[in-house]
């Protein structure tokens, strides 16, 4: 068989393998022809294997610019997008923004729902922000529940009117976990600006770390420009503001509450009010009854970690929150401990929800156990509570108001308190007056015993010190 291949090849119907020896195929020698094809063989499979070889190298640099789980930029594609913002601005004497968004207590719903669970809501979260975003911002997953947002030709006024919109967008959003479950979200911002705030990559993130740990110090929910934040010495997750007086401090917790509800800073403005003047009817000390009004003003403080959706939100409220409500006296606890300056009226913020009989929260202390400055603010914060319109309810007359506080006397009020809250209201009318005047009420001038209301019991004699 000199000359000779043995080739194999399959033989009618059934497809049966037969092997002979050829050495031509119609008169042409099939040496030449094997080689041939063995040629455009191995051609074809280097082809095969460099096509190859190039989508897998393009997987690979897809998976170093784009997260996994978000797909959103990367970590690395963040890093490199920052270097070259900082370089770009330098060039051409521009500015832009870098913002840091951290998700409020999301290992929350990681140890409740699963953290298949939360990995979906992180990427509903990543998808709906990256929508929020112009073509040219890069949202990135700095890590874990964290994400970094570049705004490119952006000033500072931009940036922070762009990270409150994320705010907002977020604390209204509902992600659905599992069985339909609706979970809802903040979120804290912190943000700087190049290069008033950092003119390094290394530098920038810094910034915009320190005024995110400064925006969850304060309770959360919230953003935070760099620029004007405290002096920070982020020691033990403590924030002290050495460079504010006890005055400026108060102001800017007042404000912060103003930004997330107007009712709320007027709520809080007249509880301050009527507690110092039963405060002085009592026959506190000034310090004391300055404590108070002080207190009072901040009662509602923790309120800033509360989602926008249940502050506003029309209706009852769920089970669930409700326990998100009832966090804000915690929450502002958490937050006046970041300023020593007002540890003194920490105990009022946080007892202020407490009740005489016990069943408040959120320790469940009971009558003279809960502090007297508390006390006299859950009778004010009640009063103002009965008579202001709340998107649920209409608000109440003066009459009403009265008649609701007197039946929970002995139990959600203390009865001394709310003897001489009630005393203060008649006598100092121009205090009543600045409570929110229902329309249906116009033709009440005050509550008087014609108009029906009981008569009104002399205060009880408080000892004096």
């Amino acid at each position: 068989m000199s000359g000779s291949f043995l080739v194999l090849w399959f033989a009618g119907l059934s497809g049966t393998l037969v092997a002979e020896p050829l050495s031509e195929v119609q008169g042409v020698p099939l040496a030449p022809l094997l080689l041939l094809g063995g040629g455009v063989g191995l051609l074809a499979v280097t082809l095969v294997l460099r096509r190859q070889r190039s989508r897998d190298a393009d997987l690979t640099l897809d998976s170093a610019a784009v997260d996994g789980l978000t797909r959103v930029a990367s970590h690395r594609a963040f890093q490199d997008r920052l270097a070259h913002e900082c370089d770009r601005a330098y060039r051409f004497g521009d500015t832009f923004m870098l913002l840091m968004l951290d998700l409020d207590d999301f290992h929350l719903v990681n140890n409740r729902l699963g953290h298949r669970v939360g990995d979906r809501i992180l990427l509903d979260l990543a998808t709906r922000l990256r929508a929020q975003l112009r073509e040219i911002d890069l949202v990135a997953r700095y890590g874990g529940d964290r994400f970094a947002v570049i705004l490119p030709h952006t000033y500072p006024k931009g940036g922070l009117e762009a990270a409150e919109r994320m705010r907002q967008h977020v604390a209204r959003w509902v992600f659905v976990g599992g069985q339909a479950q609706e979970i809802r979200l903040t979120v804290s911002v912190g943000l700087c600006s190049y290069p008033a705030d950092g003119a390094t990559p290394q530098e920038l993130v810094s910034a915009a770390e320190k005024a995110l740990a400064f925006a969850k110090a304060m309770g959360g929910n919230q953003v935070q420009l760099w620029h004007d934040t405290p002096a920070v010495d982020a020691q033990e997750n403590v924030v002290p503001l050495t460079r504010s007086s006890r005055g400026a401090i108060v102001r800017s917790l007042a404000a912060a509450v103003d930004l997330r509800d107007g009712y709320t800073h007027q709520h809080s403005r007249f509880v301050s009010e009527l507690s110092a003047a039963v405060a002085r009817r009592i026959g506190l000390a000034a310090s004391e009854v300055a404590r108070i009004a002080v207190g009072a003003l901040l009662h509602d403080v923790g309120k800033i970690g509360v989602p926008d959706s249940i502050l506003t939100k029309e209706g009852s409220l769920s089970s669930e929150e409700w326990a998100c409500v009832r966090k804000h006296p915690v929450l502002g606890k958490q937050i006046l401990e970041q300023a020593p300056e007002l540890t003194d009226v920490i105990p009022l913020v946080l007892h202020h929800q407490e009740r005489y009989d016990g069943s408040g929260y959120p320790q469940r202390l009971r009558g003279e156990d809960i502090p007297l400055g508390a006390r006299i603010i859950a009778a004010a914060d009640a009063y103002h509570a009965i008579r202001s319109n709340r998107p649920y309810r209409s608000g109440r007359t003066h009459h009403e108001a009265v008649l609701e506080l007197r039946r929970c006397s002995g139990t959600q009020f203390d009865p001394q308190v709310l003897s001489t809250m009630l005393w203060v209201l008649e006598e100092e009318e121009e205090l009543r007056y600045l409570a929110p005047w229902p329309a249906e009420a116009a033709e009440v001038a005050s509550a008087t015993t014609s108009s029906g209301a009981p008569p009104l019991a002399a205060p009880f004699p408080w000892p004096r010190a």
